[in-house]
């Protein structure tokens, strides 16, 4: 138990820091973007809550399972193996479109840059996304 409160502090903190270091970015970006952690550490500017049908971007970060919240069924999969390929492994930045998933269960198109990058050793999603008309 120690070591699980342990290192929820730590992703506290990581998340803090980061969110510090880009807060220019989530400010002024006409895209969604967001950090993702883990589950329960991530965070997204207002425009990536908006999209997905939040009024504000801590309840979109109060969601509990990324993919069941955010990613149609049918694209979950291609979503998971691009992050474990592309963020885990610290590999080259990735464009993939996929179907995302509103608060309301209504879908719409979306495009993602996949970003990787690392934050005191721990592989970090950067993700921009927007919607396709």
């Amino acid at each position: 138990m120690a070591a699980n409160q342990h290192q929820n502090q730590e992703h506290e903190q990581i998340l803090q820091e980061m969110l510090q270091q880009f807060q220019p970015v989530f400010d002024k970006n006409p895209f969604g973007v967001y950090l993702y952690l883990d589950n329960v550490h991530k965070v997204c500017n207002d425009k990536m809550a908006q999209m997905f049908g939040f009024s504000k971007s801590q309840e979109w970060a109060a969601t509990d399972s990324f993919l069941d919240d955010f990613v149609s069924e049918e694209d979950q999969e291609t979503f998971s193996r691009h992050y474990q390929h592309h963020i885990a492994g610290l590999a080259h930045p990735l464009t993939f479109r996929f179907h995302g998933k509103r608060k309301d269960g209504t879908f719409f198109l979306a495009e993602t840059d996949m970003i990787p990058i690392s934050w005191r050793g721990y592989p970090i999603a950067y993700h921009f996304v927007h919607e396709v008309m």
